[in-house]
């Protein structure tokens, strides 16, 4: 008993002469810290440019301007591709199209040839076009975009959905694609760790480059009876060797059944490169990643 009482006072003395030292301080200087240091900004306004095509005629033109704002802080490189391509009905169609970039100080045109065909061909010159086949470099500004649509031997009747994605590259060399969804991966690979539940097919891993870049599709699906609110993957592709992040895509999940998919194409330069999925979340605690290894050869 008198060991315990010693010990406790001993304890009580080295509290108070802990607090006695800090009392006796002269003074104390707090700091708190605020940080908000913004990043370069690249912004699209807004951010789904909506536009409704009616076709009365076999072939024409309409002009859509200023249909929405293109701002940068920075020296930026652009590629604007057709992603999604959807057709209900018998019709058919050839349409094309070219984006104006409007500032005070600078005009860009990108024309794009082909942008879609139904029932019909396309031809076009082989010439690369900046900003359409490859990335067009623009200066730092804001600029007003107008879109044109021509279109040619329409016939029929139906509808058709086509999107257009305006991509930024940080290297000039990565970048994930939304893609439409039909497609038969009965020859596709599968990727490590894949179960019932999650799923990651590659339509390859191992790509030859073609005109300095490589392409190949990939496939997330997720098997889910209950129904997923905001349902939504993230695509990430990653530098291999650096670990860096290149570029980063948003999907919306598109349901099937029992099934959330994912489709995207990846085009990008000769490296080795991983590709990062995260998938929906089931439960609001958790979300699953799943990774595969990607090579685009010369």
């Amino acid at each position: 008993m008198l060991l315990k009482t010693v010990l406790a006072v001993a304890v009580a003395s080295a509290v108070v002469l802990a607090s006695v030292m800090y009392l006796d301080q002269i003074g104390v200087i707090d700091i708190l810290g605020s940080v908000n240091v913004p990043g370069e900004v690249v912004t699209v306004s807004p951010h789904i440019i909506g536009i409704k095509l009616p076709v009365n005629t076999s072939s024409g033109e309409v002009t859509y301007g200023n249909v929405g704002v293109l701002r940068t802080d920075k020296e930026l490189e652009v590629l604007l591709k057709p992603a999604v391509k959807e057709v209900e009905g018998n019709l058919t169609i050839t349409l094309s199209g070219e984006v104006l970039l409007v500032s005070d100080e600078k005009t860009y045109t990108i024309k794009m040839p082909c942008l879609m065909t139904v029932n019909t061909s396309c031809f076009r010159a082989s010439v690369l076009i900046p900003g359409y086949d490859e990335p067009l470099k623009i200066q730092p500004g804001e600029y007003n975009i107008t879109l044109k649509l021509a279109w040619s031997e329409a016939e029929g009747q139906g509808v058709f959905k086509l999107q257009i994605v305006i991509i930024t590259g940080k290297d000039n060399g990565a970048y994930i694609l939304p893609v439409s969804d039909n497609v038969d991966t009965s020859n596709w690979t599968v990727a490590e760790g894949s179960t019932r539940t999650y799923t990651l097919l590659l339509e390859k891993t191992r790509i030859k480059a073609s005109n300095g870049f490589g392409e190949t599709r990939v496939l997330a699906w997720l098997f889910s009876p209950r129904e997923i609110e905001h349902a939504e993957y993230v695509f990430k592709l990653i530098n291999a060797k650096t670990g860096n992040v290149l570029t980063v895509l948003n999907v919306p999940a598109i349901r099937d059944g029992t099934y959330y998919k994912a489709l995207v194409l990846i085009k990008a330069k000769p490296g080795h490169y991983i590709i990062e999925v995260e998938y929906p979340s089931t439960e609001q605690s958790s979300r699953t990643v799943m990774t595969a290894k990607i090579l685009i050869e010369e």
